[in-house]
């Protein structure tokens, strides 16, 4: 619960009013004060906006009304998960914002405007992996699928070959229904990153395979992928399957839909696909986003060269 305490962060209502516009909840007024001790301690102004108007003020606005001292574990997690695949931050940023919400809770409590134990106690701060972004490959694709298709999962088939064909985002096709694919022109709307709509397409194999899974349930509950309990299948839940299906096919890396989203892409730069469609087709802002895959297939720009002669 929130400490009565004479200090930058407790001012008093009367004060407090005539400074702040009324409008503006606790945990925003509580931010405000933050920045306040941040810029007391001799932050830069860089990192007051890294940390505070960046970071904090984002992590703020996904856990909406609820206060500061009702989050737990599981609201820092699932706010990193989102950073992380709606998103799509980096290593780096992953590890900032971790820092500045620890820091901000430390802070909090350490001056008993909290009384709670620090929700990031229980998480281990992001490891920062090396920046080679990997992909699943075709082949790890046909593998996976195979393993699929003999343990007779069919909502993993129909999870799996979406993804895989659509080149979706993890938040784009969970938040999809029955009613979301237009299974005669296989095609599909999705609200993608900064709240973008664009139009997907999936393969006729991934329609089958889709269809199949459909057929196969009795409820008439309107998730396109639904989890044992009828429920839609949580964000957590598709990711858990990625890493199990790759462990369990012995795949040399840990996989992810992210990682899916980048297998379309590199097998799509093999087959001399122009960046302008794979641009469309992943709802990159900018063509420069999708020119790092072009950057990475290397393997590919030199068998190309090799197979000409360029002095005949």
């Amino acid at each position: 619960m929130f400490a009565e305490q004479m200090d930058i962060f407790s001012i008093p209502k009367p004060i407090a009013q005539k400074q702040e516009n009324n409008n503006i909840t606790d945990n925003q007024r509580t931010l405000k004060r933050y920045r306040m001790h941040c810029k007391s301690k001799g932050l830069t102004p860089e990192s007051l906006k890294a940390i505070i108007d960046n970071d904090l003020r984002l992590f703020v606005s996904y856990i909406g009304e609820k206060a500061l001292d009702q989050v737990t574990h599981i609201d820092v997690q699932d706010f990193m998960l989102y950073c992380s695949d709606d998103r799509e931050n980096g290593d780096e940023a992953l590890g900032r914002k971790f820092t500045s919400i620890n820091m901000f809770y430390k802070t909090l409590i350490k001056q008993e405007v909290l009384t709670i134990k620090n929700p990031c106690d229980k998480l281990d701060k992001p490891k920062k992996r090396k920046k080679q972004r990997g992909h699943i490959t075709v082949e790890e694709y046909k593998k996976i699928m195979e393993h699929l298709d003999k343990i007779k999962d069919l909502r993993g088939a129909a999870i799996m070959s979406l993804f895989f064909t659509s080149g979706c985002r993890l938040s784009e096709i969970w938040q999809l229904n029955r009613t979301s694919l237009d299974f005669q022109s296989r095609r599909f709307k999705v609200v993608g990153k900064g709240l973008k709509e664009r139009i997907c397409v999936f393969s006729e194999d991934a329609k089958e395979r889709i269809l199949k899974y459909l057929n196969s349930r009795t409820d008439d509950l309107q998730p396109l992928f639904i989890s044992r309990q009828r429920n839609r299948l949580a964000k957590k839940s598709i990711q858990d399957f990625f890493k199990v299906t790759g462990e369990r096919v012995v795949l040399s890396k840990r996989i992810s839909p992210h990682l899916a989203r980048h297998g379309v892409a590199m097998a799509l730069i093999k087959k001399d696909m122009p960046l302008e469609v794979i641009q469309r087709l992943l709802g990159h802002a900018s063509i420069a986003t999708t020119q790092i895959y072009a950057h990475m297939d290397m393997d590919t720009v030199q068998i190309k060269i090799d197979s000409v002669n360029i002095l005949e």
